[in-house]
């Protein structure tokens, strides 16, 4: 499931848990890969972390998308864009899990 969105925050988790219990009975050892809430990039209200599963976020930029701020590589700018990674991988950092990230192209300077 690509970019779920979970407006109450409680259902996706629960999804995923029977997910995994399902797909543990056919295959115990595969890797799961599982997006955070509100199209892969919030995590704060997960509570748990499932067995051999990644979590992956969508890193996309505030500036430039759809319609904001043009990214110009000022070092705002890039403090901002870190502040807002940071937040989206708080929970795989503090359970010490894999995450899969597909960052932002506008990270870097120019």
């Amino acid at each position: 499931m690509n970019e779920p969105t979970d407006p109450e925050h409680t259902r996706l988790q629960v999804w995923y848990k029977d997910v995994e219990r399902a797909i543990r009975k056919v295959d115990p050892d595969h890797i799961l890969f599982l997006d955070g809430n509100s199209y892969s990039m919030d995590f704060s209200a997960f509570e748990e972390v499932l067995p051999n599963c990644v979590y992956s976020i969508h890193d996309y930029s505030n500036m430039g998308f759809p319609a904001g701020q043009p990214y110009e590589g000022t070092d705002e700018q890039i403090d901002t864009l870190k502040r807002q990674y940071e937040r989206k991988v708080a929970f795989m950092r503090e359970r010490k899990v894999p995450v899969s990230a597909l960052p932002s192209p506008t990270v870097q300077r120019i």
